[in-house]
C-alpha cells in the first residue's frame, strides 16, 4: 500500500482547470507522488485523456461511471430556491462522493483537490496535517465560525424538520474543495451511504459538500480542522484574509 495519493476529479468542462492546477501541484508545489484523475462519463474514453501532460505525468486516470439519480431526487433537488444554481448547472460535483469508493484504499491517505485551486508553494507542510482516523479539511465557517451545519440544507419543508430531529445540525462543518482522507474511514459501504443520503435528503444546497458533511460529522464523526498556518506561511483557505498573508494554496485569487 503507498502512502499517499493526490485525486483530482472533472468532467470535460474542467479538464484545463485540472492541467492546470496539477501541473502547479508539480511544478510550484513540489509534488512527486501518485496523483489520480476521477472522471466521469463524458471523459471515458476521450481522446483529450491521450495528452502528453497525462503520460509524462504517469497520471493514473480512474472512471466512475455518473450518478444517477431517480426522479424523486431530481424533483425535488431541481426546485430548491436558495441555492446558487449549483443543484441545476454542476451536477456532476456529486461525482466527488466516489472519493470515497473502495477503491482509494490502496493508498493510507487520499489528498482530494479541487480543480481550480491556486498552488503558490511546497505543498509539504499541507501533506504533514494528515492524521490517523480523521478527514482533515477547511471549516466552511472560518475565521468567524458563525455558519452552522443548519445552512448546507435549505429549510422550511418537512424533509428539512426530518433531517433536524434526526441530526445535529448546530455544529461546525468543512469545506469540499480539499481535504486529506485517512482511508480507513473508507468501508465496503460508505459510497452507498453517501447517496442514499442524498436520496433521503435532497435538499443540500451546495450539492456532495452538505451531504458529505453530514456524514462525517454526526454518522461517522471524524472531521479535523487543517492546520491554518505556521510560522512562516498560511496553509489554506478559500480566499486570502489579507494581501500581506503568503498561502500555499487558495481557492478564490
Amino acid at each position: 500500500m503507498s502512502n499517499i495519493c493526490v485525486v483530482f476529479l472533472c468532467d470535460k468542462a474542467y479538464f484545463q482547470k485540472f492541467i492546470n492546477t496539477c501541473n502547479q501541484l508539480i511544478q510550484v508545489g513540489n509534488y512527486t507522488g501518485e496523483i489520480c484523475l476521477i472522471i466521469g462519463d463524458d471523459l471515458n474514453n476521450d481522446s483529450l485523456l491521450n495528452c502528453d501532460f497525462i503520460k509524462q505525468n504517469n497520471i493514473i486516470v480512474k472512471y466512475f461511471p455518473n450518478i444517477i439519480f431517480p426522479k424523486e431526487f431530481l424533483d425535488i433537488n431541481n426546485k430548491l430556491t436558495t441555492t446558487d444554481g449549483r443543484n441545476i448547472t454542476k451536477k456532476f460535483q456529486w461525482h466527488k462522493m466516489h472519493v470515497f469508493n473502495t477503491y482509494f484504499k490502496r493508498w493510507e491517505y487520499v489528498f482530494y483537490i479541487d480543480c481550480g485551486m491556486t498552488i503558490y508553494s511546497d505543498i509539504t507542510p499541507l501533506l504533514n496535517s494528515r492524521m490517523k482516523n480523521k478527514i482533515v479539511a477547511h471549516s466552511d465557517a472560518y475565521p468567524t465560525y458563525v455558519w452552522k451545519l443548519e445552512c448546507q440544507f435549505e429549510k422550511g419543508n418537512t424533509i428539512y424538520n426530518r433531517l433536524e430531529n434526526a441530526y445535529n445540525l448546530n455544529i461546525d462543518y468543512f469545506q469540499t474543495g480539499i481535504f486529506i482522507l485517512d482511508t480507513n474511514l473508507i468501508e465496503d459501504d460508505t459510497f452507498k451511504k453517501l447517496y442514499n443520503l442524498s436520496l433521503e435528503y435532497p435538499i443540500s444546497r451546495t450539492n456532495e459538500q452538505g451531504i458529505i458533511a453530514l456524514y462525517f460529522t454526526n454518522i461517522k464523526p471524524s472531521f479535523q480542522q487543517i492546520t491554518t498556518h505556521n510560522s512562516e506561511t498560511y496553509f489554506y483557505d478559500a480566499l486570502s484574509r489579507n494581501r500581506n498573508n503568503k498561502y500555499i494554496m487558495l481557492k478564490m485569487v
